[in-house]
């Protein structure tokens, strides 16, 4: 008989046979193992050992566990494995996540014989399981100790399980309760007839809601509002304290017997309403004001307490204050049961709010604002009328002809002036006002005085003026001034009023006056002369005529047509005199050439004398039609002008007519007169055609071109000027344009330079 355990099988056959059935065993028992020799070689790994890492059958017995597992170098896992090898101790780890397979390993490691063997189990799903349970509670907890409430869990068997952390907050002076019978804990609240009580076996045992106030004695000593819910495990406690609220309602109620003592004898209307606006109240003082009694029935007959007109717009108020929560302020009429009349009112309410911000009522005054609005009204009026003279009078002051301005009395400062009182002195108001008279007008030192002495208390009235502004320099003007002192009540100067009219137009036209009498003297004069005259030429010319006749010397006959031709330049100049001085009363046909060569021939004197030539260039054809001697004074106007301009320096005096077509198409001649005298500035061009605008000093009255250009307009025709003040270039053209009927007489053409 054989000494082998296994009659029938050889020892290598034994050896398969036990790694095989060992392979059984730990596959059976749900464990992965490998068995690694003395030199990390792998000798063994069974089935699920390759199912659950990344070692093959083919490894076996050829890798070594560190090539296997590269990942676990340097690692915990490392240092444990050596040191089951090297100690032979087993070491256990219940849990251990392994990131290559992203998975947990309950993993024992033990020595063999033929080195160590590693035997592990995958426990993910369960370590997941956990967290996920953890994570939960954890929340659960979180959520628990954050929420302001306290909650409290007991069992079915009514031991208190979990508490939160305001719950253990609450219930301190208790003592740590988890685990207690409800009952032991809270033995002064869950005596056999407590509501509490009765609320806790209403959850527990018939599963409904609970909701009740609840007194805690010693040692809590609070008032609890407690919300009793049934669950799946027992009942849930959720819980506030709700002590300091239960002082103020009973503050509250004691404060609120207090008001409605002191509102009945309060002499003014209090009320209240509910938060749907009904009135629930009204004192003593209101109810005898109206004569009315609060409805019991819906207290809304209030709007009956307030005047027809103003109902509609009470109510869409008060509705308006009820959506919104906002104060209720209205000023309406009240009628008064005493004599029936209608009263004005401010009736003011406050919504009353609990701690939810819920408004719980409305608390409200009236008062009695009658003779106040009375009054207000009746200032309304006398305002709007003192408005409207304000506004009439600052229409008067802005509109003024005559500058008029203010100045307080310390430095002369300008308080207001009106746009004429600007224009005067030539700066804008806004730029006027806040500055000193002094630094408006510099040189005005007699304005200064006669201001200086207002501020004073000296009126100074009809005070007249002369001088220029800084604005115009070289224009002299004059003005009639008056400044009038503003006392106040205690009889000192609060501001001096000023009004300043311009006078210097009227100067002027006094100047100008004189000057034209003068004028219209010497023309009387002139025109006298030339009639007496008359007569003396003729006799001078018959025996100038008769001496011709005779048998003079040569030289003799010379002398006498010269004396014939001079004698005729006489006649025709007293002639011309004559035409300027009688004015036709009716228009008449004219040649403008014909009246520039009668004009020209005035001035033939003057012209040789300044050593002026002449060019006369006449290409116009036709006639206008106009007041002659009105025409003849506005070409002597500018020929004389030209003149003036040119004396002393002598030039180039060029007279021109040519047919032209206006702007609007009208046909018509123009005049030309043009020299090359001095020149104007763009700042005298500006001011050329203005009444008294003269460059000529004393020896100008400042009216021909204005006079000129209005005789010009009165015969529908037009007046323009173009200049140059150049060195090299300089000089004055002035265009005369009239309409005029073409005719068939043409005026010859001339050209002559004389």
């Amino acid at each position: 008989m054989s000494d082998h355990p296994h009659p029938g099988l050889s020892s290598t056959n034994i050896e398969e046979a036990l790694a095989q059935s060992f392979r059984d065993v730990a596959t059976a028992a749900g464990a992965a193992i490998y068995i690694c020799d003395f030199e990390w070689k792998l000798v063994f790994a069974n089935e699920l050992a390759f199912k659950l890492t990344d070692v093959r059958p083919k490894d076996v017995g050829k890798r070594i566990l560190w090539e296997l597992y590269p990942d676990i170098v340097g690692t915990a896992l490392e240092t444990m494995t050596r040191r089951v090898m090297d100690e032979r101790v087993t070491i256990e780890q219940e849990r251990f996540y392994y990131p290559r397979r992203d998975a947990w390993r309950q993993i024992k490691i033990f020595p063999v014989a033929a080195g160590i063997a590693v035997l592990f189990a995958d426990v993910t799903e369960m370590v997941r399981a956990e967290q996920e349970r953890e994570r939960a509670t954890a929340e659960l907890q979180q959520v628990m100790d954050s929420t302001t409430d306290a909650v409290v869990w007991v069992a079915r068997d009514w031991h208190i399980t979990f508490m939160n952390a305001r719950a253990t907050e609450l219930l301190a002076p208790a003592g740590d309760l988890t685990g207690k019978l409800v009952w032991e804990a809270f033995a002064n609240a869950t005596h056999e007839d407590s509501p509490f009580r009765q609320s806790l076996l209403q959850a527990m045992e018939r599963r409904v809601y609970s909701d009740v106030q609840v007194f805690f004695g010693e040692p809590l000593n609070r008032w609890f509002h407690l919300m009793i819910h049934p669950g799946p495990t027992g009942i849930v406690v959720i819980f506030r304290d709700i002590t300091e609220l239960k002082k103020r309602d009973e503050a509250l109620r004691a404060s609120e017997e207090r008001y409605r003592v002191l509102t009945e004898l309060s002499p003014q209307a209090q009320w209240a309403a509910a938060p749907d606006g009904s009135l629930i109240y009204a004192n003593r003082r209101f109810l005898e004001y109206v004569g009315r009694q609060i409805s019991p029935r819906s207290g809304k007959e209030y709007i009956e307490f307030f005047d027809p007109a103003d109902r509609q717009m009470v109510l869409q108020r008060w509705h308006e204050c009820l959506r919104t929560g906002e104060d209720f302020e209205i000023e309406a009429r009240l009628l008064r049961s005493g004599d029936g009349t209608s009263r004005w009112c401010r009736l003011k309410a406050s919504p009353v709010r609990n701690e939810r911000g819920e408004i719980e009522q409305w608390l409200g005054i009236a008062s009695d604002i009658h003779k106040a609005r009375v009054a207000e009204a009746q200032l309304r009026a006398q305002y709007e009328q003192l408005d409207k003279q304000s506004r009439m009078l600052k229409a008067i002051y802005a509109g003024s002809p005559i500058g008029m301005a203010l100045y307080e009395p310390t430095e002369l400062r300008v308080l207001n002036l009106n746009e004429r009182q600007a224009a005067i002195l030539g700066i804008s108001p806004e730029e006027a006002i806040g500055k000193r008279f002094d630094e408006l007008v510099p040189n005005a030192i007699a304005s200064l005085g006669m201001l200086q002495r207002a501020a004073k208390g000296e009126p100074m009235l009809n005070q007249m003026v002369e001088g220029t502004l800084p604005s115009r320099p070289n224009d002299y003007r004059y003005w009639n001034i008056n400044y009038s002192p503003i006392f106040a009540d205690d009889g000192s100067v609060t501001a001096i009023a000023g009004a300043t009219v311009e006078i210097t137009q009227q100067k002027r036209a006094e100047a100008a006056l004189i000057q034209n009498e003068k004028l219209a003297a010497v023309g009387r004069l002139a025109a006298s002369i030339s009639h007496e005259i008359n007569n003396p030429l003729e006799a001078i010319t018959n025996l100038l005529y008769l001496s011709s006749a005779e048998d003079l010397p040569e030289a003799a006959q010379d002398y006498v047509h010269m004396a014939q031709e001079e004698l005729k330049r006489v006649s025709q100049i007293a002639t011309q005199t004559l035409r300027f001085h009688r004015q036709s009363e009716n228009a008449v046909y004219a040649d403008p050439a014909q009246m520039l060569d009668a004009v020209m021939n005035l001035y033939q004197g003057r012209l040789v004398n300044s050593g002026i030539r002449v060019e006369r260039r006449y290409r116009a054809t036709g006639r206008v039609r106009c007041f002659e001697n009105d025409i003849r004074q506005v070409l002597n106007n500018l020929i004389a002008n030209a003149i003036d301009a040119m004396r002393g320096t002598g030039g180039r005096l060029s007279v021109s007519t040519e047919n032209r077509s206006g702007n609007d198409g009208e046909s018509g001649i123009a005049i030309t007169v043009a020299d090359t005298g001095h020149g104007m500035s763009r700042e005298t061009q500006e001011r050329l055609f203005e009444p008294f605008f003269t460059t000529k000093g004393i020896n100008g009255t400042g009216l021909g071109l204005w006079i000129s250009r209005s005789l010009v307009e009165r015969h529908h025709g037009r007046l323009k000027v173009r200049s140059r003040a150049g060195e090299r270039v300089h000089g004055t053209v002035f265009q005369l344009f009239l309409p005029c009927e073409s005719g068939n007489a043409a005026t010859e053409w001339r050209s002559e330079i004389s």
